[in-house]
């Protein structure tokens, strides 16, 4: 199965289980993150470097925000 057809099924799911399934998958990717985030911990970096890897590794959710 494709992921379009994943959403469009999840689109057909009631209000209350979209809603379980967008908690179980933003917890998912949390916790990826916080593993990712984890090699960035005590590294000095400039301005300029550290909003270059805000950018780079949240690029989806800021494309979101700019909608």
């Amino acid at each position: 199965m494709s992921a379009n057809e994943v959403l469009e099924q999840i689109d057909k799911l009631p209000a209350k289980e979209q809603e379980a399934v967008f908690t179980h998958l933003a917890g998912r990717m949390l916790a990826r993150r916080e593993i990712d985030s984890k090699r960035w911990l005590g590294k000095k970096m400039s301005f300029e470097e550290a909003c270059d890897v805000v950018f780079r590794e949240n690029h989806e959710l800021l494309g979101l925000l700019a909608k």
